[in-house]
């Protein structure tokens, strides 16, 4: 079986493990498994989510890697008013996948189409989902969407720092990164930080990493948690937040993941 994470961008990036934070984590991986994920464990210790190109960390209380992050509040704030607006999927067939869902008491939300609807996960995680009859799978990663000041400027950043292309998807402009997409939108108004949120980070997974996040520091970019090795597993990370509001993890080694 083929890595679940996709080959590097010339930056040597792409898309990693996305970490959300949940009240209940057992019903938060029950709905991502539903929509058609499946569980992998790394190094005996992180139970993921996998999707074709992206992997899911659902972080609880007592289940976090020490206290990053924490474990979260009793009352979690969704994606709706952060900087970080909506994880994305596509899927293949639209009209069967809902069928399924709905099997596992799913609804979408109202207002949706007939090519693209959006649910809502157990600790309000806004999920968009958009049909694409060329995937080869059932469901793969698609686009998130990132609430920021200055559209320009996002993308600016993102392909500067990360190695972001863009291109147009669909009547989208978006930041390609391997095995995921960032959708920037203008906010109308302040938003919060992910940091703390349901949707806490995205994540990306970095080839020679220690050097990466080097570079990112000499470059004035501030670490939450600097570069590090993870005990007991062939794993590092580090993790920083982007100058809009988003938390990022930065991963070597969970190019693994089978």
């Amino acid at each position: 079986m083929l890595a679940q994470l996709p080959a590097p961008n010339a930056a040597g990036v792409s898309a990693g493990h996305d970490v959300l934070r949940a009240k209940d984590v057992t019903a938060a991986n029950q709905f991502w498994q539903n929509l058609g994920g499946k569980p992998v464990q790394f190094a005996g210790r992180l139970n993921l989510i996998a999707f074709p190109g992206v992997l899911l960390l659902e972080v609880g209380g007592g289940q976090g890697r020490g206290q990053n992050p924490p474990p979260p509040p009793a009352e979690l704030a969704g994606s709706e008013g952060s900087s970080l607006d909506f994880i994305g999927f596509s899927v293949k067939d639209l009209k069967s996948s809902l069928a399924q869902w709905a099997a596992a008491g799913i609804q979408p939300l109202s207002g949706g189409t007939a090519k693209q609807v959006y649910l809502l996960s157990p600790d309000k995680i806004k999920v968009r989902i958009t049909e694409d009859r060329s995937l080869d799978a059932p469901i793969a990663a698609g686009t998130i969407k990132m609430m920021v000041p200055s559209v320009t400027e996002a993308e600016a950043w993102y392909a500067k720092y990360l190695g972001a292309e863009m291109v147009k998807r669909g009547n989208e402009m978006v930041a390609n990164i391997p095995g995921s997409s960032i959708l920037f939108e203008q906010a109308k108004s302040p938003v919060a930080p992910s940091k703390g949120r349901a949707f806490d980070r995205i994540g990306l997974e970095v080839v020679g990493l220690e050097a990466f996040a080097k570079k990112l520091e000499d470059a004035g970019i501030k670490f939450d948690s600097p570069y590090r090795k993870a005990n007991g597993m062939n794993a590092a990370f580090a993790v920083f937040q982007d100058p809009f509001g988003t938390l990022i993890e930065l991963s070597e080694g969970l190019s693994a993941v089978k």
